[in-house]
């Protein structure tokens, strides 16, 4: 894009762009000072139509793209697309930490959201508990515990893609529930004085029943990342985002901050987000069955009412390379929530094993 192309958000007092701030809720003038709310529409947030959606093999009824000042980046090393800042020329992979990052052209594919969450943890916030949690533990690798210290550098502040789904289920299921009876049983054994005596215990059986019933269940926004430069199983450890505080999408929440491109499609996002329903139906089926044990459970389930919507989640990021391995760091940014993984000294642990054994011995 060149310069007349990109739309930016400058400030009204000194002229200088403006960025949103997640301490304060609003565009802020890092020069100035001067700040101001960001408008939000009064739409409501549009939840479309599933079916008729997969039937029409359309991933989503919107626009693409991200909006104003905005264009991607690909990573050649890990190979996720980051949305940035148009004037930004320069910049390391959040999923990655990897530099070797080159300009994309937008592609039609690039979902323009609809919603969003605006981050309300600031970079300061997310720094400090980097800080702590990777510094901390006496397993941490020497080396990590110094890249604790350049946590504010390593930060990025990234918006990730979500399908969210609604769905009202039911299911009918039967299985064999067991219930506990005991019965007494004659046994042969030894007394103090050597000799054989008989004894009788008491031996736990089961009477196995035939079980069947039927459950209805309402399941709203259940959260599929739209992308997959981060494991699933690792953004769940920051679940949850509270969805009833989404907001209409607005470009200027994006002002200074990266949004990585959707790459699952609508088809793949619902086969996932199906099978996440499909394992809580019969989690909760299973609690149906009565008695003491259960077997054979088999569960059918039926689907309707299913909607979807497309979202932005804020999700701090920091990840950094050790050995020959990325480790990844997160922190919600709605709720201050943080996981992460990190390496372990090995030397260390054998250190600890071998004064143990030593102790033992």
């Amino acid at each position: 894009m060149t310069n007349d192309q990109v739309h930016k958000f400058p400030c009204p007092k000194c002229g200088a762009e403006v960025d949103f701030d997640a301490a304060t809720g609003a565009l802020l003038c890092a020069f100035c000072g001067y700040n101001t709310t960001v408008p939000v529409t009064e739409q409501q947030i549009q939840e479309y139509d599933l079916e008729a959606a997969l039937k029409e093999m359309l991933s989503a009824p919107q626009q693409t793209g991200y909006g104003e000042g905005k264009r991607s980046i690909k990573c050649e090393s890990c190979g996720a697309v980051n949305t940035v800042d148009a004037n930004v020329i320069s910049t390391e992979c959040a999923f990655c930490g990897s530099n070797q990052v080159v300009p994309q052209e937008q592609v039609a594919q690039v979902v323009k959201p609809e919603s969003l969450l605006p981050f309300q943890v600031d970079q300061a916030r997310a720094g400090a508990e980097f800080r702590r949690w990777l510094g901390r533990g006496f397993f941490r690798p020497n080396p990590v515990k110094k890249i604790a210290q350049e946590a504010d550098a390593r930060l990025q502040g990234v918006y990730l893609p979500f399908w969210t789904f609604d769905a009202l289920t039911s299911s009918w299921w039967r299985a064999e529930a067991g219930y506990f009876y005991y019965e007494n049983e004659s046994f042969w054994t030894t007394d103090d004085k050597g000799q054989r005596v008989q004894r009788t215990r008491q031996v736990q059986k089961v009477r196995w029943e035939p079980a069947s019933g039927h459950l209805r269940l309402q399941f709203d926004d259940v959260l599929v990342p739209a992308a997959q430069s981060i494991e699933r199983a690792m953004i769940e450890r920051v679940y949850p985002f509270d969805t009833k505080a989404l907001l209409p999408y607005e470009p200027k929440f994006l002002a200074g901050w990266g949004a990585e491109a959707y790459t699952v499609g609508l088809r793949d996002g619902w086969q996932t987000g199906q099978q996440i329903v499909e394992n809580q139906v019969r989690s909760a089926c299973a609690q149906q069955v009565p008695g003491d044990t259960q077997r054979n459970l088999q569960v059918k389930t039926a689907f309707s009412n299913m909607t979807y919507k497309h979202v932005l989640f804020p999700v701090w990021i920091a990840s950094y390379r050790y050995g020959e391995k990325v480790y990844h760091f997160l922190v919600n940014g709605q709720t201050g929530e943080v996981q992460g993984e990190a390496p372990v000294s090995w030397i260390k642990v054998a250190l600890v094993v071998a004064v143990v054994l030593i102790v033992v011995v």
